[in-house]
């Protein structure tokens, strides 16, 4: 059984306090000396507006080598959320330093990934989130940037989709790989959309 995360549909904006915390806490293909920050995220939808994502970490020995929009940002400290708005559809990849640097793939599977702006001219809007130790963004994903890549209305209401965030540093000081949900190691890597979390979304009840 996959992770299941829970969470609501706002009418105008995030009420944070509300949502519920993730832990970013499964370890993949450690190394021999296993390095193993403390990771986690929030995630909820506002109704018209989009998917609003927080994520954090207490990784203080940082890398944020990559400056522009695409770079190779998972070799820098990197927190990570993927979202498929349809099972079994596409799904979208943003990755994210703690520059606020972010790469923004589509695709429907590990292959053959294109950059979404490639394919449209809105975008993911990734902001750093301040800290007093450690790290964080914040990540919206706008309605029309999915209607957009799906060619379908995207109106961030109650529902069940698939997702999963994830902390990486692949050339970082202490390489390592979390998720949220297991990922499976054939093939290794997050982009295994077999194994991407459920989630479900509700109506928020004041």
């Amino acid at each position: 059984m996959s992770a299941v995360y829970q969470s609501l549909t706002f009418e105008k904006a995030p009420i944070w306090e509300r949502v519920p915390v993730g832990a970013i806490d499964r370890f993949h293909w450690e190394t021999a000396t296993p390095y193993r920050p403390q990771s986690f995220f929030q995630l909820c939808f506002v109704k018209e507006k989009g998917v609003f994502v927080r994520l954090w970490t207490d990784e203080t020995d940082l890398r944020a080598v990559c400056k522009e929009r695409d770079d190779p940002v998972w070799e820098d400290s990197c927190l990570e959320c993927f979202f498929q708005p349809s099972p079994g559809g596409g799904y979208l990849n943003v990755e994210m330093n703690p520059r606020g640097v972010f790469l923004a793939q589509w695709g429907s599977a590990r292959d053959n990934r294109v950059f979404t702006k490639a394919l449209t001219n809105v975008s993911p809007v990734v902001t750093p989130l301040p800290r007093e130790t450690g790290w964080g963004v914040e990540l919206f994903i706008p309605c029309a940037l999915l209607e957009a890549l799906t060619g379908k209305p995207f109106t961030a209401t109650a529902g069940d989709y698939r997702f999963c965030c994830y902390k990486c540093g692949d050339k970082t000081a202490r390489p390592h790989w979390a998720a949220f949900a297991p990922m499976g190691t054939n093939p290794p890597g997050f982009h295994n959309p077999a194994h991407f979390a459920h989630l479900h979304i509700e109506e928020d009840q004041p």
